[in-house]
């Protein structure tokens, strides 16, 4: 009994050893990470920049050849019409070469809505995989802002008030609510 007693001891401690071998000198992961469910609202009010564009070359910045995470693809890009922010004339759109980085490929030859930010004046801003970037075939972006709640939204009428003059006035029938923005095509 005593020595099953031992090897058990013994096989608990080889285990936990082994765990915290492993814990020691594994890697982190990494992972792109997301807004959970975000939406295309939510990013277009979150961007500085949102505009078609068709990609024209794309070039590799290689960073510390030690590091991977530090690659950059550079895209130059032809401006097309503009749903948000002033979008030079020439531009230069930046992601990571890593997934894992939120990166995002792009291909040569095709027209993407992009979602950016950055400060454009060098003529060089930033997407990524979060941003919201994709196809342009998919048409304009979705304007609208999430709702704050996760309730479906009801429709209330409003009562009618008396005014000082002692006019009745009717509820508004009026739409309220966010706009949407309207694009526009640069004349450059």
């Amino acid at each position: 009994m005593a020595r099953l007693r031992l090897a058990a001891h013994a096989a608990a401690a080889l285990t936990l050893s082994v765990g915290l071998m492993t814990a020691a000198f594994a890697n982190p992961a990494s992972a792109c990470s997301c807004f959970p469910n975000d939406t295309e609202g939510a990013r277009y009010q979150r961007a500085q920049y949102v505009f078609h564009a068709q990609v024209l070359k794309e070039t590799l910045d290689a960073g510390d050849p030690a590091q991977t995470w530090d690659d950059r693809y550079r895209y130059t890009v032809r401006p097309g019409v503009e749903y948000k922010g002033d979008v030079p004339r020439r531009l230069t759109v930046t992601t990571s070469t890593s997934g894992a980085a939120c990166g995002i490929r792009l291909s040569v030859g095709q027209s993407y809505l992009v979602f950016a930010h950055g400060d454009a004046s060098d003529g060089v801003i930033e997407t990524m995989m979060c941003s919201g970037t994709r196809l342009s075939s998919g048409g304009p972006p979705n304007t609208t802002p999430p709702s704050a709640t996760t309730t479906p939204p009801t429709t209330t009428t409003a009562p009618s008030t008396t005014c000082a003059t002692g006019q009745t006035t009717a509820p508004s029938t009026a739409p309220s609510g966010p706009t949407t923005g309207t694009p526009t095509v640069p004349t450059r």
